[in-house]
């Protein structure tokens, strides 16, 4: 009797969440909706492929790198608020998948596109301004000369390290 009662609590337990609808059935499309009504209110917001959905706030590529430090970016639906070259190769580097965003650099484009990462941009620009609009951010000019995505990483990371924080 006791054995019966065990199998019949885990078929009802199983039948139950096999019936519940989780995150991961929502439709590539309804996840796009989602990520694109969170992106009003964040700088970044990433859809995993199991349906998950994080947001991250802050300045420059603090966001990435938090998205990046929270488990990565592996086969994600990308809003980024600013894309320039350096967020390009932090894309490439967590292995995002399509990425929508505000503002695109031009110098971004071969990035996503060496990486086979799909985007969209409400507006393209020749590069990303400082933030005194006087020259080039100074991320980008990091990025510039960087067109690997793994040896781009600790070469980023520590210019943003610099920049954030001088010494």
């Amino acid at each position: 009797m006791n054995k019966l009662k065990i199998t019949l609590l885990s078929f009802l337990f199983l039948a139950g969440c096999a019936a519940a609808p989780t995150t991961a059935d929502i439709t590539p499309e309804q996840m796009r909706q989602k990520v694109q009504s969170l992106s009003a209110a964040h700088a970044l917001v990433v859809a995993l492929p199991d349906g998950q959905i994080s947001t991250y706030d802050g300045r420059g590529l603090q966001p990435m790198f938090d998205a990046l430090n929270a488990g990565g970016l592996k086969g994600a639906y990308v809003y980024d608020k600013v894309t320039g070259r350096a967020s390009s190769l932090l894309l490439a580097y967590g292995g995002a998948k399509e990425l929508h965003t505000g503002m695109l650099s031009q110098e971004a484009v071969p990035i996503l596109e060496k990486y086979h990462i799909k985007y969209t941009a409400e507006k393209t620009v020749p590069y990303i301004l400082n933030r005194s609009k006087t020259g080039s951010c100074p991320m980008e000019t990091v990025a510039r000369s960087l067109n690997d995505a793994q040896d781009a990483y600790p070469k980023i990371k520590q210019g943003f390290e610099n920049l954030v924080s001088p010494k």
